[in-house]
């Protein structure tokens, strides 16, 4: 499972230099810091000083209504996210079958491009997870730690799922054509796609996936789309994700 870089577009210089479109105005026109600050200003619709005053306030909150009303203000802060839609990076993803199709819920601002086995039969790469957790108690989905049998049911998944992808070379051998012949493949097996993105429906992405309630396998591949990103993006990244 993994995310590489393939290539991307613009700068966080564009992205102020968008935002100042609307006045006529250049990038080139203002010193980096101003830039900078309207970047932060863009991602959290205020000003440095009045985000900061924000925090200062929620550490006074003492009282539930104080809490609920510092809160419904946060939800109707206004984004200005139009800056930036305009950068885009490219990535080359694999992940197993279910994470692959948790990433392709993110429609907005994303295109994907995802190899099809109905016109290649090579042997499929296994996803093995370092160990099977338990059912996690208090949620209808979710997991706990590790599952004390965990050793046991790792073996027991590689060894049903490599006879199972033995089975669907065997059948691409015996000349099943391999549209047919996929449906044998488990669900463990890596897929590979390129991926192209906003910077902001990255970053939309790594704020949902990264969060403790997703699962810990997009969490993984989430973080390192991030390794990825943020040095691309030093300042919009970090006034998106608050990284």
């Amino acid at each position: 499972m993994k995310a590489i870089y393939e290539n991307h577009y613009l700068s966080d210089r564009d992205v102020a230099n968008f935002a100042r479109q609307s006045f006529g105005k250049l990038a080139d026109q203002f010193p980096t810091e101003q830039n900078n600050n309207l970047i932060r200003f863009l991602a959290r619709g205020m000003k440095t000083g009045d985000w900061e005053a924000l925090i200062d306030s929620m550490i006074l909150a003492v009282t539930k209504e104080q809490a609920t009303k510092l809160a419904n203000y946060l939800r109707k802060i206004p984004e200005h996210w139009v800056p930036f839609g305009h950068p885009h990076i490219s990535l080359r993803m694999q992940a197993p079958v279910p994470i692959a199709r948790q990433a392709f819920k993110h429609k907005i601002g994303f295109v994907e491009s995802e190899e099809s086995r109905r016109y290649i039969s090579s042997r499929p790469e296994l996803f093995v997870p370092e160990h099977f957790r338990a059912t996690a108690e208090n949620v209808k989905q979710g997991s706990a730690g590790v599952h004390p049998l965990s050793d046991h049911w790792r073996g027991v998944y590689e060894r049903k799922c490599t006879e199972m992808i033995e089975t669907y070379l065997l059948a691409i051998d015996s000349g099943v054509c391999p549209e047919q012949a996929r449906l044998f493949l488990p669900q463990g097996c890596e897929v590979n796609w390129v991926w192209t993105g906003s910077l902001y429906a990255f970053a939309n992405f790594y704020n949902q996936r990264s969060d403790s309630h997703a699962q810990v396998e997009i969490q993984q591949l989430a973080e390192q789309v991030n390794e990825i990103i943020a040095p691309l993006y030093p300042v919009s990244w970090a006034a998106l994700t608050g990284k």
